[in-house]
């Protein structure tokens, strides 16, 4: 015979052992979040299917009949005894922590969003946060626990944290492309995609690569760089793109070479630590994102290695 036949319902023996713990119909009912008078009748019924009183009954009080004694230390000893092994068993909460970025909307859009999924994965328990710049990444890193920066000379030198080399390529959607020739051998006139705002922009690269228009070229001025990137796939027109962004786009082949040139400056992007950066979170984020660009730099590294280099000093 089952435990179950045993009792008048499956909740009569948690409200038995509230009502013999606490000694009141009143208070059992409120931690059960019930009525007093479903606790007085569930008591009823259970009494009733026993044959047997557990309650002496004195108003508000409560007093223990023996058959009633005999079930509590039973049911106080049991509950006990349950309440530990679920402990033990129930899965260790996860504590949650979150890493704050300093990055540009343009990395965050175009080289992390597409591999998010990658990243919740492998870090279920970390919530990023950001903190965007929309053309170009300097400045200290105030509460960011990592930021891209780029560093020059004897900074760039130690490799602490080293995303990628300062490299600059004319970039286009493969559409755009076929209907207008390479920026260097044009079939037609070509629209270049501006950011005003960055400290490299469309004659510099002209001047340092040597290249010279043919013709006249319109331009698209836009203030944000995850933009202008956005617009090229579009097929809108050419842009500057930096392999420390693109470097995703370029793999997947959203956006080719539009041009035989590269330019690699003296400096280099780094991901450097704030002062969280002994938080186990922030180094572990820090280093997947290391070994995330490591992968895309060997991916586009066949892209790229054909293209004439050329070299312009720090900015």
């Amino acid at each position: 015979m089952t435990l179950r036949s045993k009792l008048p319902s499956p909740t009569a023996i948690f409200v038995f052992e509230a009502a013999a713990r606490l000694g009141n119909f009143s208070r059992a009912a409120q931690e059960l979040n019930v009525t007093q008078p479903a606790v007085s009748h569930a008591i009823s019924a259970l009494e009733r299917h026993l044959g047997q009183k557990l309650f002496h009954r004195s108003g508000p009080s409560l007093t223990l009949t023996v058959a009633g004694e005999r079930l509590s230390r039973v049911t106080s000893r049991s509950f006990a005894q349950i309440e530990t092994v679920l402990a033990e068993i129930e899965p260790a909460r996860v504590v949650r922590e979150t890493v704050l970025l300093s990055v540009s909307s343009g990395l965050v859009n175009h080289w992390l969003m597409p591999r998010f999924s990658a990243f919740t994965e492998r870090f279920p328990e970390i919530d990023l946060q950001f903190q965007l710049m929309q053309s170009r990444v300097s400045g200290p890193l105030g509460t960011a626990d990592i930021g891209l920066r780029p560093l020059s000379g004897a900074q760039s030198a130690q490799g602490l944290g080293a995303f990628c080399p300062e490299q600059i390529i004319a970039l286009a959607s493969p559409e755009y492309l076929q209907q207008f020739g390479p920026l260097d051998d044009p079939k037609s006139a070509h629209r270049l995609i501006e950011m005003p705002e960055h400290d490299f922009r469309w004659q510099d690269f002209l001047r340092c690569t040597g290249i010279v228009p043919h013709g006249p070229m319109s331009t698209l001025s836009l203030p944000d760089y995850s933009v202008a990137l956005q617009a090229a796939v579009a097929g809108r027109g050419i842009v500057l793109g930096w392999t420390s962004v693109a470097a995703y786009l370029i793999h997947k082949q959203d956006l080719v070479p539009a041009a035989s040139a590269l330019v690699r400056t003296e400096r280099s992007f780094h991901l450097l630590l704030g002062e969280g950066y002994r938080r186990l979170a922030v180094l572990e984020v820090r280093d997947w994102l290391l070994a995330e660009m490591a992968r895309d730099r060997a991916e586009i590294g066949p892209i790229l290695q054909d293209l004439p280099q050329f070299d312009r000093s720090a900015v």
